[in-house]
């Protein structure tokens, strides 16, 4: 039971989340007179293979292993639309099977699925949106960092632990937009995440829950520039499996921000403000004194309990962009930011990226695209010393692929990845290249309209 002051349990919300998914679900399907809604259903499905150079994800160059890579997918993008409104429903599975790995990198193959789903309604001056799923991907999967903005980000994955097992994520995000006057926009969104590991009991990844909230306010100056001001906090709370340890994390912060279109599909931004973070280390064994390590003494009853760290950071959060959104997708973005996100190691800790993408159609049937970033990653605080050291992570990098679009519906396409994911904390560094290449013959149908 939680104790006064503590945050409150997660708990009931991830029942919440479990109950209202298959809810949300039955919405977007929710059959509607046919002159009301208009349904779409488009399938796709590609088979490739490849080569990774250290699939094995060894941060010794004597133990990294190669391999060759079989690898097949499926999705089928359902969608209903009226004048007002808009449901989807997108399953899909991924699936990759590894060969000439040994036997210590315990699994050669990984199957991933995706659940998510979409409903949108709009009114005369108000908008409302949900986005809801669950999935399960592997970690030798989801350890890729990639960086495209046209696709929501998903938690990442620490990688100080090599160990390979499943993440299991909900996620609910409900959002609200309101256009109090012509020139006037106020916009509320929440989201809520409740992550966990299969094998977190032996990798040390820690399950964890995570919540925020941000309520904002748009202001046109006029055709092209529009200021804005938000406010917003988060909670964090992460466990380990059979462990007392938990890091209970409340941050909340205040952001101004600046938008000016450069032409109608071309777009720069500026926001900047700042986040204080509230940290409690609670169900320590321990704590750090002169003296050494000493357990805690409640003086009032004269026991020993659990101790607890506390501490507060400060952080600087925003980020500069240049976009263009030629259409619904983005094509180019580059941008340079500090935000504050959970971690699979058991904090919330600040990113600082700095990342590109371009798309481009070089003929009618040929696409290419490029995107890089760097990543420094970082505890919120670093009053807890040595605690704080072991988040401290550099990651880095680059894609280039391109698409040959044979006929309507079937394409090629062929992507070359490199990534390094670089730690260096306490007497333990460690460094994790890998030089993926990839081709894929896919099948996209056409849909009903």
């Amino acid at each position: 039971m939680d104790r006064p002051g503590d945050s409150p349990s997660w708990a009931p919300l991830a029942r919440l989340a479990r109950q209202l998914l298959p809810a949300a679900l039955g919405v977007a399907l929710l059959p509607a007179p046919a002159a009301a809604r208009t349904w779409d259903y488009v399938p796709s499905a590609s088979v490739g293979g490849g080569y990774e150079s250290n699939a094995n994800s060894a941060s010794q160059s004597s133990q990294e292993e190669s391999s060759y890579v079989a690898t097949a997918g499926a999705y089928l993008d359902i969608t209903g639309e009226t004048s007002t409104s808009r449901v989807g429903f997108r399953p899909e599975v991924r699936g990759a099977v590894y060969s000439g790995l040994s036997a210590a990198s315990r699994d050669d193959s990984y199957l991933n699925y995706f659940l998510p789903v979409t409903v949108a309604q709009s009114w005369q001056t108000a908008q409302a949106s949900l986005s809801a799923g669950y999935s399960r991907i592997s970690t030798r999967d989801s350890i890729i960092i990639g960086f495209d903005p046209n696709n929501p980000p998903r938690p990442g994955i620490d990688t100080a632990n090599r160990r390979t097992e499943y993440q299991e994520r909900w996620y609910l995000s409900p959002s609200l937009r309101y256009q109090l006057t012509p020139r006037d926009l106020i916009s509320l969104s929440l989201n809520y995440d409740d992550v966990t590991y299969t094998e977190a009991m032996f990798s040390f990844r820690t399950d964890y829950t995570a919540g925020a909230a941000e309520l904002s306010w748009d202001h046109s100056l006029g055709q092209r520039s529009t200021v804005s001001l938000s406010a917003n906090i988060s909670t964090f709370e992460a466990t380990r499996p059979q462990s007392p340890v938990r890091n209970d994390t409340l941050t909340y912060g205040l952001t101004a921000g600046y938008q000016y279109a450069l032409t109608p599909a071309a777009t720069v931004g500026l926001t900047a403000g700042s986040s204080r973070s509230e940290v409690d280390i609670k169900g320590l064994p321990w704590i750090s004194t002169p003296a050494g390590l000493l357990p805690c003494l409640d003086a009032a009853h004269n026991v020993f309990v659990p101790c607890t760290i506390r501490s507060t950071g400060d952080n600087f959060i925003g980020e500069v962009f240049y976009r263009q959104r030629p259409e619904k997708t983005v094509t180019t973005e580059l941008r340079l930011s500090r935000a504050i996100q959970p971690s699979s190691d058991g904090s919330q800790v600040t990113v600082d990226q700095v990342a590109a993408y371009l798309t481009k159609e070089v003929t009618p049937l040929l696409s290419v695209r490029l995107a890089g970033q760097y990543w420094k990653q970082d505890a919120v605080t670093r009053q807890a010393n040595a605690l704080s050291d072991r988040f401290r992570r550099d990651y880095y990098s680059l894609e280039a692929s391109a698409t040959r679009r044979l006929n309507r519906s079937w394409s090629v396409g062929g992507q070359y990845t490199f990534t390094n994911d670089q730690r260096d904390y306490d007497v333990v560094a460690s460094s994790t290249p890998n030089h993926r290449l990839y081709f894929y013959i896919q099948y996209s149908g056409l849909g009903s309209h």
